[in-house]
């Protein structure tokens, strides 16, 4: 999760993360009617995945902790399913993060994943973004957020069930080369609502299109002309986080935290990821 502070955004990534490695290279003229990667969390893969561990305030201010207790394969409607937890314990919160990176990555195609998102307000700061998987330091390795729920602009208009945010992060480095481009934007009904909704990329030679339930939300420009390509059209990697506050959420006091009481626990689910060409 990267702290970005323009207008209603602030991403999801960590300065002092950088990238690597290479899986799978798709042609991104091909039709996207071939899976190429299915993980339906029968168990957790670690040749797939791997559960960060990161101390409180490692980045954008947020309050929670990573450690792998908080990443689990369990069962939710009667399907196994990957489980990132947030607890709270007093002035300590715990939770989970896992990515792909250096274990499966791919260029060009459509990712999807069906994700259980709990309610955000106040504090929870879900997400489901990718990073380039190619040694390079952020941004330039590049990094696309398909999904992030809970951003403070939603909670002081009590949209924050509908409201959701995507973006693009490139740049010569993490200061003044920084650039970005996002949209925020609100949907129909809520997705904090106890179901699992579909959030997907399409990714080609000159586009970034994100859809939420096959209902497009927006594209980005990666074309020669934008000025962004450089950036993405290397591998990309996975991320899915349950982050607690932080910069995104307007909200760095724990008292402030009300979507987490102290003893209790909340659970972000992942049903499935597919990518195809």
């Amino acid at each position: 999760m990267k702290k970005v502070t323009a207008l209603l955004l602030l991403s999801v990534c960590s300065i002092q993360q950088s990238c690597s490695s290479n899986d799978i290279d798709l042609n991104p003229n091909e039709q996207q009617e071939k899976t190429v990667f299915k993980e339906e969390f029968d168990s957790f893969n670690a040749n797939v995945w791997t559960k960060e561990v990161h101390e409180a305030g490692w980045t954008n201010q947020e309050l929670q902790a990573y450690d792998e207790a908080h990443v689990s394969v369990g069962k939710d409607d009667g399907k196994s399913v990957l489980i990132l937890t947030a607890e709270r314990k007093g002035n300590k919160i715990i939770s989970g993060r896992v990515n792909s990176k250096g274990k499966k990555s791919f260029k060009y195609g459509r990712i999807e994943a069906s994700i259980k998102i709990p309610k955000t307000a106040n504090g929870l700061w879900p997400a489901f973004w990718m990073m380039g998987d190619n040694n390079k330091p952020w941004p330039q390795c590049g990094e696309i957020d398909i999904m992030e729920m809970g951003e403070h602009g939603g909670i002081a208009s009590g949209t924050t069930e509908i409201q959701v945010n995507t973006a693009i992060h490139y740049g010569i480095d993490a200061g003044t080369g920084h650039r970005q481009e996002y949209h925020l934007a609100n949907v129909a009904s809520s997705l904090q609502d106890g179901k699992y909704h579909t959030y997907s990329l399409d990714w080609n030679e000159n586009t970034l299109t994100i859809a939420i339930d096959n209902m497009t939300l927006h594209s980005f420009d990666i074309s020669k002309d934008s000025g962004r390509y450089d950036y993405f059209h290397d591998n990309f990697y996975m991320l899915f986080n349950l982050a607690v506050g932080g910069s995104f959420t307007g909200i760095t006091n724990i008292n402030d935290i009300t979507a987490l009481k102290d003893g209790e626990k909340v659970n972000m689910y992942i049903d499935w990821v597919k990518i195809f060409y």
